[in-house]
């Protein structure tokens, strides 16, 4: 439903008081994630929610989307350490094994399609993991298990929030809408 103005301005307003919310939360959000502070995920995970088809099962769809993304980015970095890969030489500033690690791993994500994966959420959530693990600062000594382990929790953490907050966001939306027609 296309909204005038001043009922848009409602939805805008709700909107910015969930955003300014969930930085708030974001005061205690990262402890839940050994302190990495992604609020970024949360804000993006949002936007991919609204992509999918904003419900709670589409949401889900999501989460699993993340959930396989950081599975795809933790196969490429292992294959990335494989015998028969790791030895293949950097060209021209490019690097052969992650170009082969990429290659062997992104077929079968795609593949997930057909088991009703949600392809572009593999994606973004690929690309927020890669982000997250080159930008993010482990403790001394953490084992790269320990490093992938905390960067892929801290996505799911910071993904399930925006999942909670795409939801909020439709529903009020919905509800506020359905008021306008009576």
């Amino acid at each position: 439903m296309a909204l005038k103005n001043k009922n848009l301005l409602v939805v805008s307003i709700g909107i910015a008081i969930q955003a300014a919310i969930l930085v708030l939360l974001n005061a205690f959000i990262p402890k839940l994630c050994n302190g990495m502070d992604l609020m970024w995920v949360t804000f993006q995970a949002w936007a991919v929610y609204f992509m999918a088809g904003c419900t709670a099962k589409d949401g889900f769809k999501v989460f699993i989307g993340y959930l396989t993304g950081i599975i795809a980015s933790i196969a490429i970095i292992k294959l990335m350490g494989a015998p028969g890969i790791k030895s293949l030489p950097m060209v021209g500033g490019m690097s052969l094994a992650m170009s082969v690690a990429v290659l062997i791993v992104v077929i079968p994500a795609i593949m997930s399609e057909n088991l009703k994966n949600f392809v572009p959420a593999l994606f973004v959530g690929s690309g927020a993991f890669f982000a997250i693990f080159g930008m993010a600062s482990f403790p001394a000594g953490a084992s790269e298990n320990t490093k992938l382990l905390h960067a892929g929790q801290a996505e799911l953490v910071y993904c399930l929030v925006g999942q909670i907050f795409g939801w909020i966001t439709v529903t009020a939306r919905t509800k506020y809408e359905a008021s306008l027609r009576c």
